[in-house]
């Protein structure tokens, strides 16, 4: 990223600064194909690319605003992502020999933008089908933001150099500004630290910068402002957004001042971006670590000791293991939890346990509580402060704890017990649940008697053909009996939550029996269903 903004920044005509985007996307992303477009006169023009294998698409590529997905993404001033080329409709029929052509599959395209003008597109194509993860619309959308700003700046400064001499004083200050940005790029890249480029920039301008969280709360500012002074200026930073860049002082910015923070803050944005990938790749390794903890892949036991070692984990001392996610009222379809209150989460964590370890799974939220957490009472108070409904929050919230671990085996039980606790407690009338060992009653009884796959076998046996029914894409068995037995067999209210006719519900329910060999009206038959439903919800979720 260092490279690519000292390019961006030393660019002096729209073609290097498209080749610079051109050039970190194909690194970063690892594809094989890259380019970007520019608009004139409502039809975009390639101005730059890299790993074309014939010359005729650059000479010849041609694309209208709304035609294929460039156009739209031109048009409409977002990004888009296409799995494989081939089976895509959107694709402009103009176009279709050139793609093929060059064997491109998968796509993801992102609008150049300055402000709310689209000034161009950026292209990532691979010459196979590839499902994009969100870190790739996070780092091409970020790029061409960046790219976006550049050329704007470009096109200024060339429109500045050929009008009169107070003109050109707008063209030395737009310079200057560059310059500015680069010095604040260069001081985040050195020394990794966000404030540093605060800094150069709060220099500059003679007033207070800072970083304030996205729901406004100070992050990162210069020792000794005064945190009354009025705000003048304020952005927010990415799509999300991730924060926002907030200006005090005394006076009111110059138009000058203003571009120059429109320019900076998305260099702030994108080394947010830059930190916020490598905090993934870290937590990756701290998944693959919990992962093999608690699936008891320990035969290694020095080694696994040795890897958690390397994490800040002592598995020596006592942890319980804590499962945190949205709550969902019922059977229905489970949410992950959003960013911000992600952010929340770690946030209030880290302030209550500095050292414990707060890693997203499987779209909740896992926590190993550090020493001296002890007291299950305190525990549950604690996680109970946490999740507490608070007006305003995006995401409401359950939790369940496992047994203490005191050894490495331990762990495997706790979070079970953890999983299955969450799972109960998310399914609670009121949110803000927290549930722990004693809670769970007969299905801690399952979890502490019970392997993983005997649990499975138990599932598949008392499940099994209403699973097949739904995995060949049958009308929803589980989730209809799921519920059934949740409302207490009320068919109106299974009908209404379902969003289906009643008859329906009495058709799929008629058809599980069937398959099932049971009868619900049978307490026996309705407890072992219920047992074998919750169980299986449990081991989905973990």
């Amino acid at each position: 990223m260092e490279e690519f903004l000292r390019r961006l920044l030393s660019a002096r005509s729209v073609g290097t600064a498209a080749q610079a985007a051109v050039d970190t996307v194909r690194t970063a992303l690892g594809v094989d194909i890259s380019w970007s477009g520019v608009i004139t006169d409502g039809v975009l023009t390639m101005a730059a690319h890299s790993g074309l294998r014939t010359s005729r698409m650059p000479a010849t590529w041609r694309l209208p605003l709304g035609e294929g997905i460039g156009g739209r993404v031109a048009a409409e001033g977002r990004a888009l992502a296409v799995r494989d080329y081939r089976h895509d409709p959107r694709r402009a029929p103009v176009m279709k020999s050139l793609i093929d052509e060059e064997g491109m599959r998968g796509a993801l395209c992102a609008p150049l933008v300055h402000g709310p003008e689209v000034l161009g597109v950026l292209y990532a194509a691979d010459r196979r089908a590839r499902d994009w993860a969100p870190d790739d619309f996070h780092l091409v959308t970020g790029l061409a933001r960046d790219t976006g700003s550049a050329i704007h700046r470009i096109c200024e400064v060339e429109a500045a150099s050929r009008r009169s001499a107070q003109d050109r004083r707008l063209a030395l200050d737009a310079r200057r500004g560059l310059l500015v940005a680069t010095e604040v790029a260069a001081a985040m890249v050195r020394s990794d630290d966000l404030g540093a480029g605060l800094g150069v920039l709060a220099h500059t301008l003679g007033m207070p910068v800072e970083l304030a969280g996205p729901s406004g709360e100070p992050l990162v500012g210069q020792p000794g402002a005064d945190p009354e002074e009025p705000v003048r200026f304020e952005v927010d930073l990415g799509d999300e957004p991730m924060g926002r860049l907030r200006v005090r002082g005394g006076r009111d910015l110059n138009p000058t001042e203003r571009d120059l923070l429109g320019t900076t803050s998305e260099i702030v944005a994108l080394h947010l971006l830059r930190q916020r990938a490598a905090l993934r790749s870290e937590l990756r390794v701290y998944a693959e670590f919990l992962d093999d903890l608690f699936e008891g892949r320990i035969d290694d036991r020095p080694g696994l000791q040795a890897r958690a070692a390397l994490l800040g984990i002592d598995l020596r001392v006592p942890r319980h293991v804590v499962c945190l996610g949205v709550h969902t009222a019922g059977p229905g379809e489970g949410r992950f939890i959003g960013p911000q209150t992600l952010d929340r989460v770690e946030r209030a964590m880290h302030s209550r346990y500095p050292k414990a370890v707060v890693v997203p799974r499987s779209g909740d939220v896992l926590v190993l509580l550090p020493p001296g957490t002890e007291d299950s009472r305190q525990v549950h108070r604690s996680l109970q402060e946490l999740v507490r409904v608070r007006p305003g929050t995006p995401d409401t919230l359950a939790a369940g704890f496992g047994r203490l671990c005191t050894d490495v085996d331990e762990y495997i039980d706790s979070y079970a017990e953890a999983s299955l606790a969450l799972d109960l407690a998310r399914r609670r009338a009121a949110p803000g649940e927290v549930l722990s060992p004693r809670d769970l009653g007969l299905y801690g009884l399952l979890v502490r008697s019970s392997t993983r796959q005997t649990m499975e076998s138990m599932v598949g046996r008392a499940l099994g053909p209403v699973l097949a029914a739904d995995a060949d894409g049958g009308p929803e068995y589980v989730k209809t009996l799921r519920t059934y037995l949740t409302n207490d067999r009320h068919l109106e209210r299974t009908a209404a939550a379902l969003h289906i006719h009643p008859n329906t519900v009495r058709y799929r329910l008629a058809r599980a029996q069937e398959l099932l060999e049971v009868n619900l009206r049978d307490p026996d038959d309705r407890f072992l269903l219920e047992l074998a439903l919750r169980v299986q919800a449990a081991l989905e979720h973990g």
